[in-house]
């Protein structure tokens, strides 16, 4: 009996060996779909941009002869503060590349540039956007001027910036701002001044 126990361990042996080898194939073996982790419940995110920070700009929509200011989110580079938001508003233009952009328009001519955006040193809620190109014969004027200041004064408004009011220069002279009626105005603007549909 006892020379019999090697050799059926020996046996036991090989066919556990036999049982763990993975078979292999010559050709590509395409994988069950159970096997493959379904992407779109995986808990793993993507860590923030530190860098950057989520700010919202507005731009223009036009159906049926109607203007509408449209809420955009952007991203911009955090320690920029009110001027990198305006900043972002003048240098991209909406782009159908982008979900929330698509059929969008913008006021704010190419040409146009923004020199400053900066907190009045007696009224911190009040902002003095200094531009070149917007006003004047080198600008817009009428309905598009009016619009396009209805998007810097939405943009520099927004409740995160803490700025309620907004003056105009160009090239650091005074300028005065359309308001929705077509009306100019040396006063400071706000949002009410703009109706959010036109």
């Amino acid at each position: 009996m006892s020379p019999r126990r090697p050799v059926l361990a020996a046996v036991a042996g090989l066919a556990l060996a036999t049982a763990c080898t993975v078979p292999t194939n010559d050709e590509p073996v395409a994988l069950s779909g159970s096997i493959v982790p379904d992407t779109t419940t995986s808990t793993t995110t993507t860590p923030p941009d530190a860098s950057a920070r989520p700010v919202v700009v507005w731009m223009l929509s036009v159906e049926d002869g109607t203007t509408t200011l449209r809420d955009v989110p952007r991203t911009i580079e955090v320690g920029t503060g009110v001027q990198g938001v305006l900043s972002n508003l003048f240098s991209q233009r909406p782009s159908d590349e982008r979900p929330s952009e698509v059929g969008l328009t913008t006021a704010i001519p190419d040409s146009a540039e923004l020199l400053s955006a900066t907190p009045s040193p007696d009224d911190p809620a009040l902002l003095v956007v200094d531009v070149r190109g917007l006003f004047g014969d080198a600008g817009i004027q009428g309905v598009e001027l009016r619009n396009a200041l209805a998007q810097i004064v939405w943009t520099a408004t927004n409740p995160t910036t803490g700025i309620t009011n907004v003056v105009f220069r160009q090239d650091g002279e005074p300028r005065e701002a359309l308001v929705d009626d077509l009306e100019s105005t040396a006063d400071p603007v706000q949002r009410r001044d703009y109706d959010r549909v036109s």
